[in-house]
């Protein structure tokens, strides 16, 4: 047991601003954003241009021993003395110590902020470009037994220890109770991921090589909130799409992550110039489960003629699509002379091209070449989502789908998704939901897990109607059990929203 522990996968956030609505306590996001992070479908913060952006977390408990597991990349070359990113203690507005990663691969610990007096220089520490690696701290605050030391990527024994006591404290108190993420000056880029800070007044257990995982509610176990309405939805694929793709002889692919399960209507195709092309067909394809154009599943009823600049729009019957899979939708015009897809202006991860000839578009299983330039689309369809499907979008799309309810004591509870395969240890669950007031008045709501016969619930939040807010809790133990998480007991779990006034 931990008087605190807390952490942050990042995966839930669309912008950096995300962060701060009720579950971080402040920011200053000029040059951070969110990028790929250390495992496939996950995010990461990564700080690059100008540096001197920040995150703050306060705990609430003066504890001395803090451990700070934390997953760290830098794509620079390792080399120099630039103090980038760093993690710091600080016990309300005063600074303990600092742990900085140095552009030249060393971890130092210094006395205050990161510029401060180095009390330990930690060599070596991530040699490699490009690599993640996963780093745990433990730092102790006083200026008697102040210590610090590191393990790295899982490791059963020091990577690093001070050995020595070191002065960790800088405030009356030998406690932190704050935590602030920031970049002293810019290294581009540097980049955090699964980070979690455990502590507590006397020790702490090591934690290991620690990751985040990020589970979607995945099935309705029981619902008394209403739904995003039932009817025609349209998802449009996402990047700026300012350039142009040549399509002479050449199919254009662009994935989509279905945001609902339901049944394709129709897809719209955006042309930027046309040359001398009369006809355009397009289809539907499966992903071939290695992120790349699949099995054809239809092809529109029609080709489009003529074309022309501007959006084309396709009719589909009997598509069905499953949500958080992800598709392919391919484009292909006649005409010898050069014309335009409307497509991003760089190669991207969700385009494709072939060189498919109008006369034998479709293909199964094309051959393409990617990343590529993204044509410009969107597809239409109809699904009656199930409650669970309008709130397990990949990252908080605000009010593009929802529940909601205004009955005091309403509730929803989902089953979440599976995890792939079975964890060594579970630290802590913490349950979340991005929540707003949409009507007059007050309005208060909370986030709830249920394990077992037994259910809790976050603090009571009182909404906004201005912004989105985090309702949040940790927990290190089933409570259902006050001991220990096991796979099965994760598995069980069931969250949902609740309405309390």
């Amino acid at each position: 047991m931990c008087a605190w522990a807390w952490g942050d996968s990042f995966d839930c956030y669309a912008a950096p601003a995300d962060a701060v609505n009720g579950y971080w306590d402040s920011s200053t996001n000029t040059s951070v954003i969110i990028g790929a992070g250390r495992f496939a479908g996950s995010q990461s913060f990564r700080w690059q241009g100008t540096g001197n952006s920040t995150m703050i977390k306060t705990s609430g408990v003066n504890d001395a021993v803090h451990h700070i597991a934390v997953a760290f990349l830098q794509s620079a070359t390792i080399t120099g003395s630039t103090l980038g990113t760093y993690v710091q203690l600080l016990d309300g507005a005063t600074a303990q110590c600092s742990i900085v990663f140095r552009s030249d691969g060393a971890i130092l610990l210094t006395s205050g902020g990161p510029a401060g007096t180095v009390l330990d220089t930690y060599t070596g520490a991530f040699p490699v470009i490009n690599t993640w690696y996963a780093f745990e701290f433990e730092v102790i605050i006083s200026n008697t037994v102040g210590r610090f030391r590191v393990r790295k990527n899982g490791n059963p024994a020091d990577d690093y220890d001070s050995t020595a006591i070191r002065d960790t404290q800088n405030s009356a108190n030998a406690y932190a109770n704050k935590i602030q993420i920031a970049q002293q000056a810019a290294v581009n880029l540097q980049a955090l991921d699964d980070l979690f800070w455990r502590s507590d007044a006397s020790a702490v257990a090591w934690m290991g090589d620690i990751r985040c995982y990020t589970r979607m509610p995945a099935s309705d176990a029981s619902v008394q909130f209403a739904r995003t309405s039932t009817g025609v939805l349209t998802q449009t694929a996402t990047g700026t799409f300012n350039g142009s793709q040549n399509m002479i002889s050449i199919a254009n692919y662009t994935a989509f992550t279905a945001g609902y399960s339901g049944v394709v209507n129709g897809v719209s195709v955006s042309v930027a110039t046309v040359g001398n092309a009369v006809n355009m067909k397009c289809a539907i394809f499966a992903d071939d489960g290695t992120g790349r154009p699949g099995a054809l599943l239809a092809s529109a009823t029609a080709p489009v003629t003529p074309v022309v600049v501007g959006s084309h729009a396709f009719t589909f019957t009997g598509v069905t699509v499953v949500k958080g899979t992800q598709y392919w939708v391919g484009a292909s015009c006649d005409g010898t002379t050069t014309s335009a897809f409307s497509s991003t202006n760089s190669n991207a991860a969700n385009g494709a091209v072939s060189n498919t000839a109008y006369a034998v578009f479709p293909q199964t299983n094309p051959v393409t070449t990617m990343p590529a330039f993204a044509g410009q689309k969107s597809w239409t369809y109809t699904a009656t989502p199930a409650n669970w499907q309008a709130v397990s979008e990949a990252q908080q799309d605000a009010a593009t789908s929802y529940v909601y309810d205004s009955t005091p004591g309403d509730a929803d509870f989902y089953g979440i998704g599976a995890i792939a395969s079975t964890p060594v240890s579970t630290i802590a669950v913490t349950t979340r939901a991005l929540m707003q007031k949409s009507d007059a008045g007050s309005r208060t709501a909370a986030v709830q897990l249920k394990s077992g016969g037994t259910t809790v619930a976050s603090p009571t939040m009182t909404l906004s109607s201005s912004g989105w807010l985090w309702a949040w809790r940790t927990d290190t133990v089933d409570p259902n059990t006050s001991v220990a998480w096991t796979a099965a007991g994760v598995n069980n779990a069931q969250v949902g929203p609740r309405t309390v006034t």
